[in-house]
């Protein structure tokens, strides 16, 4: 029987590490560092420390041969974030002697990881996306300076990428989004501009809930065969935080563009494409598409649409639907219950908005309404990630507490 190897394995690696598992798929788990939630599954039955990819890409790729080898039936590659799945694009010629992969070619990958030439694309196609103003340095920026329109943002062209140095590395997360109100606000961000590869771009209005989510599966002639829709409802930060709440939200004006873009895109494999829905004129704009699951990719099976699964299938050469749409009837829930639990209590104190909750109460209250809560930390058949991330979370804090004592 084919294994499935999974790599990295934070709640997104988790979800599909469960949605396979569940299947009785046997599960390799893969990580730049030896601890994390994923490891910790019932259901991941060997896992390996590897070489991170963001920082030496061809030792990983040896890491994973040097895997690979030990099987006689081809593992399948589920790589859950940028940087993993760009190596397996880029080296995939070489590992598919010892693999499946649904990984699109490196030349797709290019396309979307450069947001400058991913909405070019796009807006070649007239597909809405926000306006965007490409710069090659400060001086760039004040030949444009009369025909920007506030407020904008400031965003890496590429967040992640291969082989970059632990100072660029940092330098782009900390600097994920930046807003900018008027011309002067970019004085801070000068040596950003000049020394970096950033872009600038209309802001969209609202909150992180304000996100929708397309998942998808592409097979190898770039047919979508099964897709997942639905909404972030809460992120954290609550702007333009990552997920800990979402739920399953049928749009079926997106599900179309989505299938467009990747038949455009020739694009193959799982993949997450994201849009704003913008109050002011009631348009829904792409935002980007990402090249591999996503964070809250474990909701799909819920949903009735086990993306991974399907992958699986597809790849090794069982029958799979020849389309299948998530269940629209049934609403389902996905939270990492211990962060949004307790950022409801704590955190959305002066947040004017109906989804970010005021405390415990509200939060346990809200998941009457949904047929299903998948519980991407402390799930009932598969505690023991959530209480190895409660255990993180416990460190974290008595850390923070103890170097507060120490500046005192």
């Amino acid at each position: 029987m084919n294994k499935a190897i999974v790599f990295n394995t934070f709640f997104n690696g988790l979800g599909v590490i469960r949605a396979l598992g569940k299947n009785n798929i046997d599960i390799i788990a893969l990580d730049k560092t030896k601890n994390t939630v994923g490891k910790y599954s019932k259901y991941t039955d060997e896992f390996y420390k590897v070489t991170d990819p963001n920082i030496d890409d061809e030792k990983f790729i040896n890491d994973l041969i040097d895997i690979g080898k030990n099987y006689s039936e081809k593992p399948v590659l589920f790589p859950t974030n940028d940087v993993w799945s760009i190596a397996i694009s880029k080296y995939k010629e070489k590992i598919e002697k010892y693999f499946l992969t649904y990984n699109p070619d490196y030349s797709v990958m290019e396309k979307i990881i450069n947001k400058k030439k991913f909405y070019k694309i796009m807006t070649k196609e007239n597909i809405l996306v926000p306006q965007t103003y490409e710069v090659e340095d400060y001086e760039d920026l004040r030949k444009i300076k009369n025909k920007l329109k506030y407020p904008l943002i400031l965003k890496p062209n590429s967040r992640m990428d291969v082989n970059r140095k632990s100072k660029e590395t940092k330098i782009y997360n900390s600097n994920r989004v930046r807003e900018i109100n008027k011309f002067e606000d970019f004085k801070e961000y000068k040596d950003l501009i000049d020394n970096y590869d950033f872009l600038i771009q209309q802001k969209i209005p609202g909150l992180s809930n304000r996100m929708f989510t397309i998942g998808v599966y592409a097979d190898k002639n770039s047919d979508v065969r099964a897709v997942f829709s639905g909404r972030k409802v809460r992120g954290f930060p609550v702007d333009i935080g990552d997920c800990f709440a979402g739920e399953s939200l049928w749009v079926e004006e997106l599900v179309e563009k989505s299938k467009k873009i990747i038949k455009l895109l020739r694009y193959t494999g799982i993949a997450e494409i994201e849009y704003k829905y913008n109050y002011l004129d009631e348009k829904y704009y792409l935002i980007e598409i990402n090249p591999r699951t996503w964070s809250w990719v474990g909701i799909t099976p819920e949903a009735g649409v086990n993306l991974p699964l399907i992958a699986y299938k597809d790849l090794i050469g069982e029958k799979i639907p020849d389309y299948l749409e998530m269940n629209k009837e049934k609403k389902v829930l996905w939270t990492r219950s211990i962060d949004d639990r307790y950022n409801c209590k704590n955190n959305h104190k002066n947040i004017n908005d109906k989804d970010f909750l005021k405390s415990e109460k509200e939060w346990e209250e809200s998941l009457k309404k949904y047929d299903e809560i998948v519980y991407a930390d402390l799930d009932p058949d598969d505690i023991n990630p959530g209480k190895y991330w409660e255990r993180q979370l416990l460190k974290h804090k008595f850390k923070f507490i103890i170097k507060k004592i120490i500046r005192r």
